[in-house]
């Protein structure tokens, strides 16, 4: 989708960056592709210190991550005095970062059920691939993301597009 109105370079740096969210939820899902692929590994190394920021824990609760949501999506994504390029890839973020938490909720969950242990070995290897596939999934449509940005263009990603289009006209 072509742009709706001119966007400055500033907006699309700022539409860039908000791309690291959705990365820093599926870092630790990358674990077994780092260890399969070592050099993978020194691509994400800029990215440990602010994983390290952003799932700081308070009782339980990761007050920056919450934080770093709301202010998201009540300072960008519903102040119509931004540009609409970054509001959009803001909310598109935010809607990843969403999918991307939900993966893991429900991998998580599947482990905690001890269901890959009843698979065995096998068990271990689906685990391992599911979660490399979301990793995979979400850093490729944050990185798509990015260059359709920093080109001042709307990416498309399937249901989290329409979404994103929904949230921010």
């Amino acid at each position: 989708m072509t742009w709706r109105s001119s966007s400055t370079t500033k907006d699309r740096i700022f539409s860039s960056l908000t791309y690291i969210i959705p990365i820093l939820e599926v870092l630790g899902l990358g674990s077994f592709l780092f260890n399969l692929i070592p050099p993978l590994a020194l691509l994400f190394i800029p990215f440990v210190p602010l994983a390290g920021i952003y799932f700081y824990n308070y009782g339980g609760l990761s007050i920056v991550q919450f934080a770093v949501f709301i202010g998201l999506f009540a300072g960008v994504v519903r102040n119509y005095k931004l540009g609409h390029l970054l509001r959009y890839n803001a909310m598109q973020a935010l809607m990843l970062s969403i999918v991307a938490f939900l993966c893991q909720a429900v991998l998580g969950l599947l482990r905690e059920m001890q269901v890959f242990a009843l698979a065995g070995s096998s068990g271990m290897l689906l685990s391992s691939t599911l979660a490399s596939t979301i990793f995979l999934v979400v850093v490729s449509a944050s990185v798509y993301s990015v260059i359709q940005a920093l080109r001042g263009l709307y990416a498309e990603i399937p249901i989290i597009s329409e979404v994103a289009h929904s949230q921010v006209r």
